[in-house]
């Protein structure tokens, strides 16, 4: 089973990022009429793109822009003209040149940011008209299937992509922990998901080059399923309809919570209270003990703060001394959760989600800084993400000996929608839905109380030889449903 990076938000290869970027930039300057090398302009606004680019002798096949502007009048139909900026953007375009330390910081970013790969691009971003523009590109694009792990990685959070080199500088965490730049991030990303549940979105369901019903991106998502692409199909795992050319999924949000079959996500153990399952499909990144009520998120090697990711919940002091591991989604990973535990629904919160617009607006690009690390970047951590990210709890009355323990789902970046589907006083048993993440890849916890002993189960993996040997739980993938910690009563 392939072993997702749990460390950063994006792949390790800068250089993939780079040329995921560069090859949006160019298509998004030619969209708003632009020529990519230059920024020249050589259309205006409504003027058709086909004819356009055939006039201006640019030599690029407008076919490759479809996929960029929604469909109207149904599936058929797609008029591809010239684009001027969606009035959500030229709001955020006239915000950052209204408020003075906004500017600066984003003037500075772009100063500070380090120089794209080179060979990656011709088109580089400059400044925040160039990165507003891609905003706008974006609004109407659902992520395809990029056709190798890191191009795919990056265009499920194709925001993030785009700004990552320029956020992850001093004066990127200045406007990015801006309450009004996140005011206007949420606006975007709330179009962009109404775009992602809409039908126009599911033009990337498709068997083609870039669909994620191509042999490739099929191949691909049953290996994440824990399958054998050589033996077993799609189909296998999911429920669909193979009949309908997007598979019976009506838009691209559809088809990213998709539903596995029961059999597999059948749990181990069921009626075993000592032993905890796996509430996703995803990759351990970290267990920890011993948690704190309060740290200061601010210092280097700070651990989790369970009054921060609690958001200062009553419960918070039954969780102080207590245990906590965490894990990493991928974007091609089964996303819903699941119970870990037989028990009741005590409470459930969410904490800056999407989908209660009249909470505040979540933190989305905010990094933390590491001095261990070279004082010019901006490093993100899973524990930090916790505390600042749109995240859901949900409090759980375990049978003895877990008691009181609580699941955190966490949203991050643009994809930082959670949807709970459970409600207050609700009997739960192993396996049950809790709820789901929507959008993207993301991570999740789960949280003990103190005075038990929480003991990690390791997994099955290969040495070297491909013998058969056990595994430390933290860097395991582990299917939902799966048993991962022993819980006990400390004597």
């Amino acid at each position: 089973m392939p072993q997702t990076t749990v460390s950063r938000w994006l792949p390790k290869d800068r250089a993939a990022v780079d040329r995921f970027v560069g090859r949006y930039f160019e298509r998004s300057r030619l969209i708003h009429g632009r020529i990519p090398k230059t920024g020249a302009r050589f259309a205006e606004a409504g003027e058709k793109l086909e004819t356009a680019l055939n006039r201006s002798g640019i030599d690029f096949d407008p076919r490759q822009l479809r996929c960029h502007y929604r469909v109207v009048g149904g599936d058929r139909q797609i008029v591809c003209t010239i684009r001027n900026l969606d009035d959500i953007v030229l709001d955020f375009l006239d915000f950052i040149e209204k408020e003075p330390v906004v500017r600066d910081a984003f003037n500075a970013m772009f100063e500070q940011a380090p120089p794209p790969t080179p060979g990656t691009g011709e088109a580089e971003i400059k400044d925040y008209r160039d990165l507003l523009e891609m905003f706008d590109t974006i609004l109407t694009t659902a992520p395809s299937h990029g056709g190798d792990s890191a191009s795919e990685m990056a265009a499920s959070v194709p925001f993030y992509a785009v700004i990552s080199r320029f956020c992850n500088t001093p004066a990127g965490y200045v406007a990015f922990t801006h309450p009004g730049v996140n005011k206007k991030l949420y606006r975007l990303f709330m179009k962009w998901n109404e775009f992602l549940t809409s039908p126009a979105s599911k033009r990337v369901i498709h068997d083609g080059v870039g669909g994620w019903l191509s042999a490739e991106a099929l191949s691909e998502i049953v290996e994440y399923a824990g399958g054998d692409p050589t033996q077993q199909s799609f189909e296998h795992f999911y429920i669909c309809d193979t009949s309908d050319p997007h598979y019976g999924y009506k838009s691209y949000d559809d088809f990213f919570v998709r539903e596995l079959k029961a059999v597999h996500r059948a749990v181990v153990h069921p009626d075993d209270p000592a032993i905890v399952n796996s509430a996703c499909s995803s990759t351990v990144d970290r267990f920890y003990q011993d948690l704190k009520k309060t740290e200061r998120f601010w210092l280097k090697n700070t651990p989790y703060s369970l009054n921060h990711m609690l958001a200062g919940d009553e419960f918070v002091d039954q969780f102080v001394g207590g245990s906590l591991i965490q894990a990493m989604l991928a974007s091609l990973d089964y996303h819903r959760w699941r119970s870990p535990v037989n028990g009741t629904v005590v409470k459930t919160r969410l904490i800056a989600g999407m989908n209660h617009p009249n909470q505040p607006p979540p933190t989305y690009f905010a990094g933390r800084w590491d001095d261990e690390l070279d004082p010019d970047v901006i490093t993100r951590s899973q524990d930090f993400v916790t505390a600042i990210s749109s995240r859901a709890l949900i409090f759980i009355q375990a049978e003895e000996p877990v008691g009181l323990m609580c699941f955190v789902g966490v949203g991050l970046c643009e994809v930082s929608t959670c949807e709970i589907t459970v409600r207050e006083g609700q009997k739960l048993k192993k396996g049950d839905q809790l709820g789901m993440f929507h959008f993207g890849g993301s991570t999740h916890c789960l949280v003990f109380r103190g005075g038990l002993t929480v003991t990690p189960i390791p997994q099955p993996g290969k040495d070297d030889d491909g013998n058969a040997i056990e595994v430390p739980l933290v860097g395991s993938k582990v299917r939902v449903g799966k048993d991962i910690l022993t819980v006990a009563k400390t004597a």
